[in-house]
């Protein structure tokens, strides 16, 4: 059985991410902008700001108890000439910003400064480097420039999600969840698990199957079963190109070399489980089957999002503590 209130509880109480944190997360990355674009050396340098990744894709779920959500945002810069051959000082130049302001929680990464906001989330802030090719990003090991496309990406994304009805950005985030919640092939890279789901929508698929994506659940069950028949049919892992970057692939995400069989392993049970579930006919075993893939919080109830936010700046405005976590 489909189940789709089932799903949407599932969604709201569970797996997506409140709109107040949401929101706490914008006010965070207003303030770390503010950090960067009044500075004394990065001031002039500085002038926009762009969601990239998840928080763009709308696809970020709330993290595992004690863990931390992840957001990307690209900084948008002018080109500082004095630095072309130390292109690694873009990121010296975050980095010593944000020590200044007291932000002691952050690690300085290959292509970014990460602030992080212990047990809550972190923030990645990517230097996005106009040049007269356009613009970059910079890779600290290499000391070179990496092409990017996020608007590329971002367009790809939307485009699934308007041959699913709408439901590909949900089974994303249920996908995410089932990762962390079953920790099955919890290696595999958020980036490539959308990749290689959204490679599997077909818009001709409809016309064979007017029903396939015709809510969450059947979305579901569709890109993951076509998920499952293409990893079968590819023992050895494939290279997983850009969609929104020809020539441009994420084979350096891969954590390690096992990952992609259990992930295999993983999707071909998985799909398994779910096709049986959806095709039950009666309501308390395709209740328990969903609840067997998904979790307790798979129900009928309605649901119970909360709208404070009990991490609510007090009035005046955002601060920063010694610990670096204000803002």
């Amino acid at each position: 059985m489909e189940l789709v209130k089932h799903f949407n509880n599932l969604l709201t109480d569970t797996v997506n991410l409140p709109n107040w944190r949401l929101d706490q997360l914008g006010q965070r990355v207003d303030t770390l902008y503010g950090r960067l674009s009044n500075d004394a050396v990065l001031g002039d340098l500085v002038t926009d700001k762009t969601p990239q990744g998840s928080w763009a894709h709308r696809t970020i779920i709330k993290p595992q108890p004690d863990l931390e959500y992840d957001a990307d945002v690209l900084i948008h810069m002018k080109e500082n000439e004095a630095w072309a051959n130390e292109k690694s000082k873009y990121l010296d130049a975050f980095d010593a910003t944000f020590g200044a302001a007291g932000y002691h929680d952050r690690e300085k990464k290959t292509r970014c400064v990460r602030v992080i906001y212990a047990n809550d989330c972190h923030v990645d802030l990517v230097p996005y480097v106009m040049t007269q090719d356009g613009y970059h990003i910079i890779n600290a090991e290499t000391g070179r420039w990496e092409d990017t496309n996020p608007g590329g990406f971002t367009e790809w994304m939307r485009e699934r999600d308007e041959i699913t009805n709408g439901n590909f950005r949900k089974v994303i985030r249920l996908m995410k969840f089932l990762r962390d919640h079953r920790t099955s092939f919890t290696d595999v890279p958020s980036i490539i698990l959308v990749t290689m789901m959204g490679n599997r929508v077909n818009k001709w698929v409809p016309y064979s199957d007017p029903k396939a994506y015709e809510n969450v659940p059947r979305t579901l069950v569709t890109i993951v079963e076509s998920l499952d028949a293409w990893l079968q049919a590819n023992p050895v892992r494939p290279s997983i190109e850009d969609p929104s970057s020809r020539g441009t692939t994420f084979d350096h995400r891969w954590k390690k070399d096992t990952t992609y069989s259990e992930l295999r392993d993983c999707v071909h049970v998985v799909a398994q489980e779910m096709g049986v579930a959806l095709a039950a006919t009666n309501y308390q075993v395709s209740l328990e089957k969903w609840q067997a893939i998904l979790g307790d919080g798979f129900k009928g109830d309605a649901p119970t999002e909360s709208t404070t936010n009990p991490f609510a700046p007090a009035a005046g405005g955002s601060s920063v503590s010694h610990s670096g976590r204000g803002g």
